[in-house]
């Protein structure tokens, strides 16, 4: 008989769950701003469309080609192919206001990434460094429209958003991780006192 695959944690769901989610930003992304130039809604710009077609393929094969990083870590290799592609993409489709849209709500998605997969350093430093990318923008914004304080105060406001939710939603992973490792503990003792009383019983006869 085949051995039974070993079972999916639930680390590891939610990591293939988030990798998911960027595929369906990709995804969403290059049929939005294609569907947009098709329409003549907004200008042709190609290098909008590569960018996207780029990032679609970093996504698909970090899915396809690589297996998720033990919980907790602050830096790895694994944090510049997801965290970092996230904030280098989202942040050049910010910065140059590709079809006239605001990207920033698009920042949650690596701010949630570091939080829940990563470790507090890791959740606060990513959530701090979307904080001064979408301040530069404002300041930068309100260096043309001669408007700085209504830029900076919502950029302030989102960004403080963005630490919170990183803050609260890395908490709530510390405390599912220590709770499931307990009932993993609960189990392999439950196991292990259930092949005591086979013993036992075995050796009744005897």
């Amino acid at each position: 008989l085949l051995a039974a695959p070993p079972p999916v944690s639930a680390f590891q769901r939610v990591w293939q769950g988030f990798m998911v989610a960027r595929i369906a930003i990709a995804l969403f992304l290059l049929a939005m701003l294609g569907g947009m130039m098709a329409l003549g809604i907004t200008p042709l710009e190609v290098w909008q469309l590569g960018l996207c077609v780029v990032y679609l393929g970093a996504v698909v094969s970090v899915r396809l080609l690589t297996r998720p990083s033990p919980r907790g870590r602050s830096f790895d290799a694994q944090w510049v192919s997801t965290i970092g592609v996230d904030l280098i993409t989202f942040s050049t489709l910010h910065f140059l206001q590709s079809a006239g849209l605001s990207y920033s709500p698009l920042f949650a998605l690596p701010v949630l990434t570091a939080s829940v997969l990563g470790s507090t350093a890791l959740a606060l430093g990513t959530a701090a460094g979307v904080a001064l990318l979408l301040l530069a923008d404002a300041w930068l914004q309100g260096l043309l429209a001669l408007d700085h304080t209504s830029r900076l105060a919502q950029a302030g406001l989102a960004g403080g958003g963005y630490l919170l939710i990183a803050f609260l939603a890395n908490q709530l992973a510390v405390r599912l991780e220590r709770e499931e490792q307990a009932a993993r503990r609960s189990l392999s003792a439950a196991r292990t006192q259930a092949l005591v009383n086979e013993l036992v019983i075995d050796s009744l006869n005897e």
